[in-house]
């Protein structure tokens, strides 16, 4: 009888010599392709550096060109300079915040006031001096550590249907 030997060692799936090889070609592949890019890029960029000067728009077309705007967002730009001309540091309240929602129409102002007076005048004084469709008092509250301006508030102003 024939003595049966068993090698339990696993078996080289890949001579050294052919990962090095394999190593070796992925190397030169990735450099390869490397330089080829570099030499490519600009080409396929260089449209994008040929900029064609526009000339300038003449006073009518500008002019043309600002009523659009204007009739777009009205009453917008006239409700801030409004906003503007009614809350100041020399008047008796100020603004310190100002978000709108566009899609409802609405304006919410956030401000200070000297006193609670001036902040119960301040829809009175907002119906007059904008065109707005409605103006409500959200929020009112007085603060004992603010010396110059105690009385802070929330107003929610609605601008008229189409704006």
């Amino acid at each position: 009888m024939t003595p049966l030997v068993i090698n339990f060692a696993p078996r080289r799936a890949w001579p050294a010599r052919a990962g090095w090889v394999a190593g070796g070609a992925s190397a030169l592949l990735v450099t390869v392709s490397s330089v080829a890019w570099l030499l490519v890029s600009p080409v396929e960029a260089s449209h994008m550096a040929e900029r064609v000067p526009q000339p300038a728009p003449d006073l009518a077309e500008t002019q043309a060109i600002e009523a659009a705007v204007r009739t777009l967002n009205l009453p917008w730009l006239d409700t801030l300079d409004a906003l503007a001309d009614t809350f100041g540091e020399n008047d008796a309240a100020v603004l310190s915040s100002l978000e709108a929602d566009v899609p409802r129409a609405v304006l919410r102002l956030g401000g200070a006031a000297r006193d609670a007076g001036a902040v119960q005048a301040l829809p009175v004084i907002l119906r007059t001096a904008l065109p707005v469709a409605e103006v409500k008092l959200v929020s009112q509250e007085l603060r004992e550590e603010v010396v110059a301006r105690p009385a802070h508030f929330v107003i929610e102003m609605r601008l008229p249907e189409g704006s």
